[in-house]
């Protein structure tokens, strides 16, 4: 099975609930076969079951979190893409309340938003698990982020001899890719990227090279 993102032949690694679960032995990318990706309806319901509002204390202190965090790490930030901002879009208004030009953008619930410019920085939490084809989607997002901005991307990442069988990130049906720290280093140095920050959990920021 070639990997979505480097596209390097993978390892099956793991039986997830009857589902193929492959390792690529190059960028360090995990994996389930294209046969169990969901449709965008599914998707999409799946979403909503969510409780992803200004409501939920947990849901914004964690935003709240990853907001300093980024202001700590990237200098010269104005104006801020929110990446698959889901329904309720809690981190473009948490970022407006801060003075940051903030937009929100998700191709089930906000498709309308200005993808023809670039921003100083791109956040996407929860969704780089759900791409389909990562390969793709990472230059997509690429475009979005201008010279010397940001991309800052939260998403689990798995480590070494992580049981995929049992891994529960795996749990819901829409997560079909999952990184590790490694993998952001690849990405970086692929697309054009520097990694200024990880947390070796679930965040890293990187910052685009000026002369991409």
């Amino acid at each position: 099975m070639r990997c979505p993102l480097c596209r390097a032949a993978s390892e099956l690694v793991a039986m997830h609930r009857e589902r193929e679960a492959f390792l690529c032995g190059v960028c360090d990318l995990a994996f389930l076969h294209p046969r169990h990706h969901v449709t965008h309806t599914e998707a999409r319901a799946e979403y909503l079951l969510h409780d992803n509002t200004m409501e939920c204390e947990g849901y914004v202190r964690m935003f709240e979190e990853k907001i300093a965090t980024v202001e700590e790490q990237c200098e010269g930030i104005s104006s801020v893409l929110d990446f698959g901002c889901g329904p309720g879009p809690v981190l473009v208004e948490l970022l407006r309340r801060r003075g940051y030009e903030a937009v929100g953008y998700d191709p089930l619930f906000f498709p309308a938003a200005d993808l023809d410019r670039t921003y100083d920085c791109v956040i996407s939490t929860e969704v780089f698990e759900h791409f389909t084809d990562p390969a793709a989607e990472l230059v997509n997002v690429g475009r979005l982020v201008r010279p010397g901005g940001y991309l800052a991307v939260m998403t689990l990442l798995h480590g070494e001899g992580c049981d995929f069988s049992t891994w529960w990130y795996l749990n819901m049906p829409s997560h079909v890719v999952f990184y590790s720290a490694r993998t952001f280093t690849w990405i970086a140095g692929e697309h054009g990227y520097e990694l200024v920050y990880s947390d070796d959990t679930r965040f890293v920021i990187l910052r685009k090279s000026d002369t991409v």
